[in-house]
């Protein structure tokens, strides 16, 4: 099986016997007892110190308020397909619907409320900053941002014809937005204006990035393939990964980058000059991809993907 950016459809055929049926129907009743199913397609994950947000395919939201040790799980109006999620300086978190839509909470299952984003664009990524700005972006180079929690947006677009599928705001100044075909552009105005950088080199699609400071920063795709530069993307040097799986998301927890992609595979790297990118053997049976990966209290944390994989690892 092919695993692509973007939206992921699976359609799985399963053969019921006439002797299996009762066995399968009794799993399947017992799975939905559970707060996560195996037709969950995890997305994104983001945490405070009291509360753990997951979301995912049809719509479905996972909370916890223990740390990952149990979940509640709800699926929201109409089941749309979330896609990402961020918390606020001022507790709320902010889930992305493709449908156009914020999702806005504390976290308490039940008190979501949605808010509409006015664009036509297909909406890929989102953010929020230290001031509580929401900044998403989408199709055709867009970058939209309000100040006031969704009642008004402000878009801004670089014209070009293309996804940008990450958004970074790192301080008060600085941004950076990726995407397809390459796409790089940084703010050093808080996001008033943009200026497209040199694209990476063989339109190379990234699926996530992250900028630890406005000079260095990593961005990962497909193939096992993570760039790495120093000079703020005038330039990037590939680095070893020991794989070719695809890899979806990066992160950083107390000095140390992780990445998940693929078949379970999980990366992890030192700040350190002279460190190499290494596997984690998390011992969990993850057989699908993973995306989203959060860091936790303690030095642990969470990674989520498809077949409802989501698991609190010693980091």
């Amino acid at each position: 099986m092919t695993e692509v950016s973007g939206w992921l459809w699976l359609i799985v055929f399963i053969p019921l016997l006439g002797c299996e049926a009762p066995l399968f129907l009794e799993e399947v009743a017992a799975q939905h007892k559970e707060a996560t199913h195996r037709s969950d397609m995890f997305q994104a994950a983001a945490a405070s110190d009291e509360v753990i947000v997951v979301v995912g395919t049809m719509g479905a939201v996972l909370t916890s308020r223990d740390g990952g040790e149990t979940w509640l799980r709800e699926v929201l109006t109409d089941k749309p397909f979330l896609i990402d999620v961020a918390r606020c300086p001022d507790g709320t978190f902010a889930i992305l619907d493709v449908s156009r839509k914020l999702w806005l909470g504390d976290g308490l299952p039940g008190q979501w409320q949605a808010v509409a984003i006015d664009t036509q664009e297909a909406l890929q990524a989102m953010t929020c900053d230290a001031e509580g700005t929401f900044w998403v972006v989408g199709g055709f180079s867009t970058i939209l941002s309000s100040k006031d929690r969704g009642v008004s947006w402000r878009t801004t677009s670089l014209g070009e014809d293309l996804h940008f599928t990450g958004v970074q705001i790192l301080d008060g100044q600085h941004a950076f937005v990726s995407g397809e075909f390459g796409a790089l552009a940084h703010s050093q105005d808080g996001g008033e204006s943009w200026q497209p950088l040199t694209p990476l080199a063989d339109d190379f699609y990234s699926q996530d990035a992250l900028f630890i400071s406005p000079q260095e920063g990593w961005v990962v795709g497909l193939s096992g393939t993570i760039l790495h530069t120093r000079d703020g993307g005038g330039s990037w040097q590939r680095q070893a990964t020991g794989t070719e799986v695809p890899l979806y998301g990066i992160a950083l927890n107390d000095g140390v980058l992780y990445v998940v992609g693929g078949n379970g595979t999980l990366l992890r790297k030192q700040l350190e000059p002279g460190s190499g990118w290494q596997p984690i053997d998390h011992g969990k049976p993850i057989r699908f991809y993973l995306r989203a990966v959060t860091p936790l209290a303690e030095g642990k944390l969470l990674i989520g993907g498809g077949y409802g994989a989501l698991h609190i690892v010693s980091a």
